[in-house]
């Protein structure tokens, strides 16, 4: 049909509009990827830096999940009252100021504050461009899109730490790490700030619409005033369905343990194997090496997980993955085999890369559809559990120290056993009380 075909055409035009934008979004995917994970090769350094321990360290990478638990909500009302382009102009500049901070003045709590600032900025960016990838793509290549996307988060996650040992080959400080991500938020700030973005969809109404409309709002807004308060999806899913805090409890842990085992993989490989006594110089690259491998695995496994996740259920997946992971963190620490460690311990992180989104999925199937957004928020804000884990492992390490002259890790890492048999657990949890 001609207006049909007329439509395809426009549609794609208007897609066609946003190449450059789509440019932009991905370099934005790629420099917070970098910014978020690079925590895992720079702690070994605040710890060195400013002589504190290692669980005082790992705080200092903590206070970043604690700015995204706490600004992903006004976040998100800066882009209902300014848009997404001045949401992003903002929140990127935020993040400069941020790792200028860092790069420029150093000591333990203005790097603590330094961090959390980038936090700040960087959580604004991510909720401003996982809608804008929806808004830039035809619905059959949204999937696809947000994909590519995320694999170039996964790509600057891979490349931070190397560029960490990179700065370091180079006699530079390892603060200079923060300067190189001042250009990158820069470069980020002219490309979003040149685009043209999607205008908000509107619709177009005759009068006579308009008058109806206008009526049956008036209506509604009568209704809704007598009963808003029964009819806030949030509210009553926390105060009606406490099931909602066991599945919020998967996310937190397993946010927590993502994180929380990235950032203390390094202070392991030395405290255990004294790599650095083995390897002299070369030792900062292998640890830093390793934590890429890491995310790169998880960057794997999410890619790969497409091809079989649709095949089987979010509770069979998650039972599977979370036996996996158990499997690979015990031969990580119990051999005294380095390479087996450098082998499986990224192969935990390959093994739990499908939690998230089997935990989101089970979830929202779990609760009647009305709960849907509830949800989304809910879980959005369990992800502050990024802030916890790993300072936990930390200090269990450090308390089973005893007569040891370092933290005992393996101990340490039964926290990271507990959150995988936790995660196992929400894979049994039954379906919302009717």
């Amino acid at each position: 049909m001609p207006g049909v075909e007329l439509k395809l055409k426009h549609n794609a035009e208007e897609k066609n509009k946003y190449l450059a934008l789509s440019f932009a979004i991905a370099f934005g995917y790629f420099t917070f990827g970098a910014i978020t994970n690079v925590a895992g090769a720079i702690i070994p350094k605040i710890s060195e830096t400013y002589n504190v321990s290692p669980s005082l360290s790992v705080v200092l990478a903590a206070v970043f999940f604690i700015a995204y638990g706490f600004t992903s909500l006004p976040w998100g009302l800066v882009i209902t009252a300014a848009g997404k382009k001045k949401t992003l102009i903002y929140s990127t500049l935020v993040t400069i100021l941020g790792v200028l901070l860092f790069a420029n003045i150093s000591g333990f709590i203005i790097n603590m504050i330094s961090m959390f600032i980038c936090g700040i900025g960087v959580t604004g960016i991510q909720v401003v461009l996982n809608p804008l990838v929806n808004d830039i793509s035809s619905p059959e290549k949204y999937s696809r899109n947000l994909t590519i996307f995320m694999v170039l988060m996964g790509a600057g996650s891979y490349c931070a730490p190397q560029l960490v040992t990179l700065i370091k080959n180079l006699n530079l400080p390892w603060t200079f790490s923060y300067w190189v991500f001042s250009v990158l938020a820069v470069i980020m700030l002219v490309l979003i700030s040149l685009q043209k973005f999607p205008a908000a969809a509107k619709e177009e109404h005759s009068p006579d619409e308009v008058n109806l409309i206008n009526e049956a709002t008036a209506t509604v807004t009568h209704h809704e005033n007598l009963s808003v308060a029964k009819s806030n999806p949030v509210l009553e899913l926390l105060t009606q369905q406490p099931l909602i805090y066991l599945y919020a409890l998967g996310i937190f842990l397993y946010v927590g343990v993502e994180v929380g085992l990235a950032n203390t993989l390094s202070f392991y490989l030395e405290d255990k194997y004294k790599i650095t006594e083995t390897l002299g110089v070369t030792a900062e690259a292998l640890k830093n090496t390793t934590i890429s491998n890491y995310w790169g695995a998880l960057l794997l496994g999410r890619l790969l997980s497409s091809l079989y996740l649709d095949k089987i259920s979010s509770r069979l997946a998650i039972q599977i993955h979370a036996v996996l992971a158990c499997i690979a963190l015990f031969f990580a620490i119990s051999s005294n085999d380095l390479n087996v460690a450098l082998w499986t311990l990224p192969a935990v992180a390959f093994s739990i890369s499908i939690m998230f989104p089997s935990i989101y999925g089970l979830t929202t199937k779990s609760f009647a559809p009305k709960y849907a957004d509830a949800i989304s928020s809910i879980l959005c804000t369990a992800i502050i559990g990024g802030a916890f884990i790993g300072p936990l492992i930390a200090k269990v390490a450090e308390l089973a120290q005893g007569s040891l002259d370092v933290p005992n890790w393996s101990v340490g890492f039964i926290v990271a056993f507990a959150c995988y048999a936790y995660l196992f657990v929400v894979s049994l949890l039954p379906k919302q009380i009717k």
